[in-house]
């Protein structure tokens, strides 16, 4: 399992399917979000405190997990539920409602990816007024979009499109300084130009 602390705030692991089945869970249990699941969530959380340190301070803490494409699970731990978006367990028209609410109310989307196409596909579908940077960490693509010009109408289609896409998409802004500090910049500016026309 891989562990992560991205700040103080929050914590990301990825585990493998191997990793899961070890637990005694599959894909189809932790989406049912039971029991089993919530019980899963707090030994990962456990071993993922015991081997970095990392302190909750007695913060609340919000579960984000999401399955990626080569079906490793990315589980990410934050103390600040209102900055990571809620919509695992959410039906398709609540998550995109969800999404508008956030996104009226932040400075910048952060989508994430592990596919250079992928990210390729949803610039083609994006807004090309979309301002953007694109970064590379650890083998991950983040794309750092500004998104205050852009009305709610619009951010629901880019969300349907990051959907499709990304594997996440948050919106810390301690990620975004993460990221910038620790990421490789590609794109300096107008990324989603830059990534339409390849």
């Amino acid at each position: 399992m891989e562990i992560l602390v991205l700040d103080k705030q929050t914590i990301q692991c990825v585990m493998t399917e191997a990793e899961i089945a070890d637990y005694g869970m599959d894909k189809t249990t932790i989406w049912q979000n039971g029991a089993r699941a919530e019980d899963f969530f707090r030994q990962i959380m456990k071993r993922a405190q015991q081997e970095t340190g990392f302190e909750k301070n007695g913060g609340q803490i919000a579960v984000h997990a999401a399955f990626l494409s080569d079906e490793s699970l990315e589980i990410t731990f934050s103390v600040n539920p209102k900055e990571w978006a809620q919509t695992a367990q959410a039906e398709r028209s609540e998550q995109e409602a969800q999404a508008v609410r956030t996104a009226v109310e932040m400075e910048a989307a952060i989508f994430k990816c592990r596919s250079l196409d992928h990210m390729i596909e949803f610039c083609k579908k994006a807004p090309a007024g979309l301002e953007a940077s694109l970064y590379r960490y650890q083998n991950v693509y983040f794309m750092l979009a500004d998104v205050q010009t852009h009305g709610p109408h619009e951010i629901a289609r880019l969300f349907i499109y990051a959907d499709e896409y990304m594997d996440e998409i948050c919106y810390t802004k301690s990620i975004a300084a993460f990221i910038r500090e620790h990421g490789k910049c590609m794109v300096s500016e107008h990324a989603v130009r830059v990534l339409r026309e390849i």
